[in-house]
């Protein structure tokens, strides 16, 4: 679902979004799922070598969309476990299309990349909506 609600994220409108936190839907929450995913996949898993991606993916959405969403991560200790993500990557990571346990496909971004922007969000509280990620 995390894979999911990054592409689904990415593309809504600020009248989707409000609709959403109308239904429920509490950003602190989602960070704090987010950086537990981080702690509990220490190293990338191969039934599942996209989860820190796209745990990852979606915290840089959340901090680009919203500058509050910063001090929430910041206060969750998420610099921390990105430099753990930064220490602990495989190649893995690296791969969007498997044949089994076989990776076909490279990602575009590195998984390095995607670190190193959630950093300097983390770091510089700069809000860059016109970057893709």
């Amino acid at each position: 679902m995390v894979g999911l609600a990054v592409h689904a994220f990415k593309f809504m409108t600020a009248e989707e979004l409000t609709a959403v936190e109308r239904a429920g839907f509490r950003e602190a929450k989602l960070a704090c799922a987010l950086v537990k995913i981080l702690r509990s996949h220490w190293n990338p898993h191969i039934n599942v070598p996209r989860m820190r991606r796209f745990a990852i993916k979606l915290a840089i959405w959340m901090m680009r969309e919203k500058s509050t969403n910063v001090q929430i991560f910041r206060d969750l200790g998420m610099e921390e476990e990105l430099e753990g993500v930064m220490d602990t990557t495989s190649e893995l990571e690296s791969f969007n299309i498997f044949s089994g346990t076989i990776g076909l496909s490279r990602h575009s971004t590195t998984i390095h990349s995607l670190v190193e922007t959630a950093l300097m969000l983390l770091k510089n509280n700069m809000i860059d909506q016109t970057k893709d990620y």
